[in-house]
């Protein structure tokens, strides 16, 4: 235990100390001066009175005691009850359950009519490339599709051969017979006219978009040109190949045989 000297101001431990009157004295172990301290004048706290008791005299050797005084009972209210007024009844509504419109398909529903022959079979219609058949966007002098300048298209060189405008005629007549498209389509594959029979049909669906027959149509000519350019890109088939070897080593054999006698004859000649 340590305290501060009140002679030299140190903080030293306590090692002599007496008691005199009742109060603490402390000697310092380095100055030697005496500190005492002062005792407490502090009361004891006197008890609370406790709430519904009184004292009485002769209790705890004094004048008065406690006594315990009744606790009056608390009053209770009465309890009124609110009156609520009759809840409304609202009325029920059914919910309805959640109906689909079904779209009904009919198969045998007719398809597009035919193009009546008229003057402008072989043009794109308005708002499309007089080329490819595009749609045209505003205020652009040229075809973001194909490139073209609609200043400079020549309608004369895009226009069919006479044997495909005759067929294409022939075919609006039985547009809805798919037989007739596949025939019209292997002439035009033969002659090489399929960037001319894609065109049309695209002119078809530019004036029809729904025409089932001419997206079949469309994409048909997509197929078969896709086709052809695979096969063309693979080379010759394999029985062309052996044909031309053994034709190769004919023309060699024919060869080689003409020489040899043309050098028998010179030896002949030179004996």
């Amino acid at each position: 235990m340590k305290y501060q000297c009140e002679g030299c101001d140190r903080l030293v431990k306590v090692e002599t100390y007496v008691l005199e009157d009742h109060a603490l004295a402390v000697a310092c172990p380095a100055c030697g001066a005496w500190t005492r301290a002062a005792p407490s004048l502090s009361k004891p706290a006197s008890p609370k009175p406790v709430p519904g008791r009184t004292e009485e005299p002769g209790a705890r050797g004094g004048d008065t005691a406690a006594v315990a005084a009744p606790t009056p009972e608390p009053v209770l209210a009465p309890v009124v009850e609110p009156v609520l007024a009759p809840a409304l009844e609202l009325p029920v509504v059914p919910q309805r359950p959640s109906v689909t419109a079904l779209r009904v398909v009919r198969p045998d529903a007719p398809a597009e009519a035919p193009l009546a022959l008229d003057a402008d079979l072989f043009q794109a219609p308005p708002g499309h490339c007089p080329k490819c058949v595009a749609p045209i966007r505003d205020d652009a002098g040229s075809c973001s599709a194909c490139g073209l300048v609609y200043a400079n298209f020549i309608p004369d060189e895009h226009q069919p051969s006479e044997a495909m405008a005759r067929e294409w005629r022939g075919l609006l007549e039985t547009w809805h017979d798919w037989d007739a498209h596949d025939r019209l389509l292997s002439q035009g594959m033969m002659r090489g006219e399929m960037a001319m029979v894609g065109r049309l049909y695209r002119m078809r669906l530019a004036r029809a978009p729904n025409d089932a027959q001419a997206l079949r149509g469309r994409d048909e000519v997509v197929r078969r040109v896709t086709m052809a350019t695979t096969l063309a890109s693979d080379g010759p088939s394999p029985a062309l190949g052996r044909k031309v070897k053994t034709a190769v080593m004919g023309v060699v054999l024919v060869v080689s045989l003409v020489m040899l006698l043309v050098l028998v004859q010179m030896m002949r000649g030179s004996f």
